[in-house]
């Protein structure tokens, strides 16, 4: 049976194959470094063929499990009719916490060209994070902040590709 996290393996697979056969079309430049301006593209596609293949994994033994541990027909089974909200496999709870993540994202676009990269990110992570139900402790803010910083990292220091500073430090 195919089933919801099955086919979004196979449709992040093809989205990354198709990604890097479009990434393998981008010309160097005679002042291209030793990456070249492929070198970023190709590296997002292999990683989201790789996490496509993992996705794929999980969920065929995901459904092995389940198949191995069924009950004998009817003993217990209910109807969906009978499920609560949360447990409905399309249920309107899902579509609400997906729309509430998109807003999020939204706020995240509306903001970072005031306040910055890192702030930004930080101010997402931890919205995200009580969004999807966490509770409050020092934790949430530390792991936003902590968040933040490695991105910062990977991207200006490691990569070096410059992130948005904001109008906020312009002020100061």
């Amino acid at each position: 049976m195919m089933t919801r996290e099955l086919i979004g393996g196979i449709a992040t697979i093809a989205i990354g194959a198709a990604y890097f056969l479009m990434a393998l079309r981008i010309r160097a430049s005679a002042l291209a470094d030793t990456v070249g301006p492929a070198g970023f593209p190709k590296t997002l596609a292999i990683a989201m063929i790789v996490l496509g293949l993992i996705l794929c994994a999980q969920a065929l033994l995901a459904g092995r499990a389940k198949r191995v541990a069924e009950p004998a027909p009817g003993a217990g089974d209910a109807p969906i009719g009978d499920m609560a909200d949360e447990d409905r496999p399309h249920g309107c709870r899902s579509v609400a916490r997906a729309g509430g993540m998109l807003l999020l994202g939204i706020g995240y676009l509306l903001i970072v060209r005031f306040l910055g990269y890192i702030p930004s990110i930080a101010l997402l992570m931890i919205a995200a994070t009580l969004y999807l139900g966490t509770p409050f402790s020092w934790r949430v803010p530390a792991i936003g902040v902590a968040g933040a910083l490695v991105y910062w990292l990977v991207f200006v220091w490691l990569l070096g590709i410059p992130l948005p500073a904001g109008r906020l430090v312009e002020l100061f």
